[in-house]
């Protein structure tokens, strides 16, 4: 259960800064030594586009601005928020109330309907249940129509889908209840052409009515004119 200043915390957070990292450090077990990621100031609304070559760390990256990894050194805040100095579970409530994370394995819930999965978030926070409309239901609808997931399949199981359908509600639930930060691992990769330009544009229009902003990971380098800046990892220029 959140603590009185938790929840007043998480529901005034205004920052002009989404995003700031500093000295950034991960080792995994049996990794050499724990390299150093590149420093990043992301304002509110901008979206950065990230690309290098497998095995660089661009999930590595990702997990720990989610605060699903822990930095052996540096720091991460988000939204005004020192994420190194939250405890394990204040993370989660951070991450669930303010962020939307697309998964490359899409971390979907195997026993709920695509509808139920993309409503979750706004059963998981308050905070992104207050900021849909009319409704969680009625919004996550309007997501799925948007992605081309057709209606005949919203109250399938997610196991029932394809990989790309798979994809969409991952996308769908990760934009639900206007969340300020959006972390997208590799999130068109299982798209055709059309269904990944519909997502990004989808994407980008709800971000710049929001302010959102967006990291998204890709190898397309051809995606990478639709955002505000660009970070290579690897020396991938």
């Amino acid at each position: 259960m959140s603590t009185e200043t938790e929840q007043i915390q998480a529901s005034s957070i205004t920052p002009a800064s989404a995003i700031t990292t500093r000295q950034l450090r991960f080792c995994w077990p049996g990794q050499a030594s724990a390299p150093l990621f590149p420093d990043i100031e992301l304002a509110r609304g901008e979206h950065l586009f990230l690309h290098g070559p497998s095995g660089t760390g661009k999930s590595t990256l990702l997990g720990l601005l989610a605060g699903m990894l822990t930095p052996d050194s540096g720091t991460v805040e988000l939204l005004g928020q020192p994420l190194n100095g939250m405890r394990s579970g204040a993370r989660d409530r951070f991450r669930a109330n303010h962020m939307g994370v697309i998964f490359q394995q899409f971390n979907l819930v195997p026993y709920l309907s695509a509808l139920a999965n993309v409503t979750l978030p706004c059963r998981l926070s308050s905070l992104r249940r207050a900021r849909t409309e009319p409704n969680p239901d009625t919004a996550a609808m309007a997501l799925l129509e948007h992605l081309a997931v057709p209606e005949s399949h919203w109250q399938r199981s997610v196991t029932e889908l394809s990989i790309g359908q798979q994809q969409r509600v991952a996308a769908a639930r990760a934009l639900m209840g206007a969340p300020e930060i959006i972390l997208a691992d590799e999130p068109t990769s299982a798209l055709d052409a059309d269904n990944r330009d519909r997502f990004l544009d989808l994407l980008l229009t709800l971000a710049e009515q929001s302010r959102c902003s967006v990291i998204f990971v890709s190898h397309d380098r051809a995606l990478a004119s639709h955002f505000h800046h660009q970070l290579a990892l690897g020396g991938d220029a």
